[in-house]
């Protein structure tokens, strides 16, 4: 049998450099000369964070935010100077984007449920803290009692423990996640 490895090969730090000066290079729109800052360059997981400026140190320019050259792919994700830098590299490391940042989404998946489920107070919780319609509340009850998994998401991380905790109270099994998007 004859066996085949694929292998996916990773943009070195070279080839990213050679990318990053051409995309620096195409941002010379102006009478400002910019150049690459490569003592300044960041290595993270996913890639690499470069930095770069005017070659006369006594000019000023906006809008020259870091930006990521991904490991990948040798894609160019700009970062933004409005933020701490972290906060972009972090979404970028959580969710492959600088911007907008990742969010948190709190799920609970109503995944079972016990004999003596109290399901018209389980209806009544998911119509009043899922903000679900009372329709709706009825129909996710329903599939939970048809065995069928069901996924309600909450804005915080708390509203989402307390939902779960009140559903197992009341018969449902449940579980919560977070998950970035």
């Amino acid at each position: 049998m004859l066996k085949v490895e694929c292998r996916v090969r990773l943009m070195d730090l070279e080839a990213a450099t050679r990318i990053a000066e051409e995309y620096v290079a195409q941002r010379d729109g102006s009478e400002v000369q910019c150049i690459l800052f490569p003592n300044e360059t960041i290595e993270r997981e996913f890639g690499w964070v470069f930095f770069y400026g005017p070659s006369d140190p006594s000019i000023i320019v906006a809008g020259n935010a870091p930006f990521i050259i991904d490991r990948k792919e040798g894609a160019i994700h700009p970062t933004g100077t409005a933020y701490p830098l972290e906060q972009y590299l972090e979404s970028y490391d959580r969710v492959e984007r600088t911007h907008p940042f990742a969010a948190n989404e709190h799920l609970v998946i109503l995944n079972g449920w016990k004999p003596g489920m109290r399901k018209i107070l389980l209806t009544k919780l998911t119509n009043s803290r899922a903000n679900k319609a009372l329709v709706e509340a009825k129909l996710s009850t329903d599939e939970v009692l048809a065995g069928r998994q069901v996924t309600l998401t909450f804005s915080t991380a708390a509203e989402a423990d307390a939902f779960c905790a009140d559903a197992q109270q009341l018969g449902a099994s449940s579980k919560r996640e977070t998950h970035f998007h």
